[in-house]
């Protein structure tokens, strides 16, 4: 009796455990790394705003061009307010330097 209320308990705590929502705003919320501007899903020469989220921790952001000439660098203190980037390409790189992260809308 006592095997199977554990495997009933543990399963029970598996099946709770594998359905987990995932929220909309919480995909565009990056970490530190490179990334092409494809990854953001982005729509090109459309004007966009990066924010820094953390509580703690500053970022600094980086744009590039297709021939990695650096466009625009901006510093976000912690829970800055949203800041306006240069109108993006596909083909641009963002580039996200800290333990902060950035929220891009």
């Amino acid at each position: 009796m006592k095997k199977f209320i554990t495997s009933l308990l543990i399963l029970i705590y598996l099946l709770f455990n594998i359905i987990v929502p995932t929220y909309a705003a919480a995909t565009n919320i990056f970490k530190e790394g490179v990334y092409k501007t494809n990854d953001f899903n982005l729509t090109d020469n459309k004007n966009y705003a990066v924010q820094n989220t953390s509580s703690k921790d500053g970022i600094y952001v980086l744009i590039f061009d297709e021939n990695q000439i650096g466009l625009q660098y901006v510093r976000l203190k912690p829970n800055s307010d949203k800041f306006n980037l240069v109108p993006l390409k596909n083909n641009y790189r963002i580039v996200i330097l800290g333990d902060g992260e950035a929220f891009i809308s």
